[in-house]
């Protein structure tokens, strides 16, 4: 004789309620994503060769978000008047020349057009480290702004003067990358030669200062 619901579970214990399986002993097709058997696949469902490769056009919300290029001009007008590399000892800010301690700046004077935080395209000689009497030419991409490990192309000179010259001029003027700065690169170049031609002699710089 079979126990009845009140001696199997209990007075408190209520009766569960059986769902329609549907026909399934387990979990339905559907809901584990999967097709039915026998069902035809749609065209939605399988993507072709030409929606994949518009998949980028048709969602612009899953591609790779660039940072927008902030203008130069607009780069000038924020750090003109108040910057970290701008030196304000002469004249307090007030002189007709003012200098700058930007890397990139050629002659290190607080303008736009020798500015390296307001031009995308900027130039920089200086010495390579080591004791070897070694130049470096330095230009920035164009194509590498929102990526700053990547941004500058650096090329390492260790030829006599002349060679060193014709190489900055060919990467300024010849290509058309910054004609406007050849002179103040040759400039550069000749300084840090120089510098590097004294430190190889082993010559004293002398003091300048004055003696009290």
């Amino acid at each position: 004789m079979r126990p009845t619901q009140l001696e199997k579970f209990g007075p408190n214990k209520p009766r569960r309620k059986r769902l329609p399986t549907l026909g399934f002993t387990s979990t339905p097709p559907c809901i584990r994503g999967e097709a039915p058997r026998g069902a035809r696949p749609s065209a939605a469902a399988t993507p072709t060769p030409d929606q994949s490769e518009r998949g980028d056009a048709e969602a612009p919300h899953l591609r790779r978000r660039e940072m927008a290029t902030v203008p130069g001009d607009l780069i000038w007008q924020v750090v003109r008047k108040n910057n970290a590399f701008l030196v304000k000892q002469f004249g307090n800010g007030n002189a007709k020349v003012q200098f700058s301690k930007e890397p990139s700046n050629l002659y290190n004077v607080h303008s736009y057009k020798y500015s390296g935080l307001a031009n995308t395209k900027t130039v920089t000689i200086q010495p390579a480290a080591g004791k070897d009497s070694a130049v470096v030419l330095s230009t920035t991409k164009t194509k590498k702004q929102n990526t700053p490990a990547k941004l500058s192309h650096k090329s390492v000179m260790r030829k006599d003067f002349r060679k060193m010259a014709k190489a900055v001029k060919n990467q300024v003027s010849d290509n058309y990358y910054r004609p406007d700065l050849t002179k103040p690169a040759l400039a550069r170049l000749s300084s840090v030669y120089r510098s590097l031609q004294v430190a190889k002699s082993g010559v004293k710089k002398k003091n300048r200062q004055p003696k009290h």
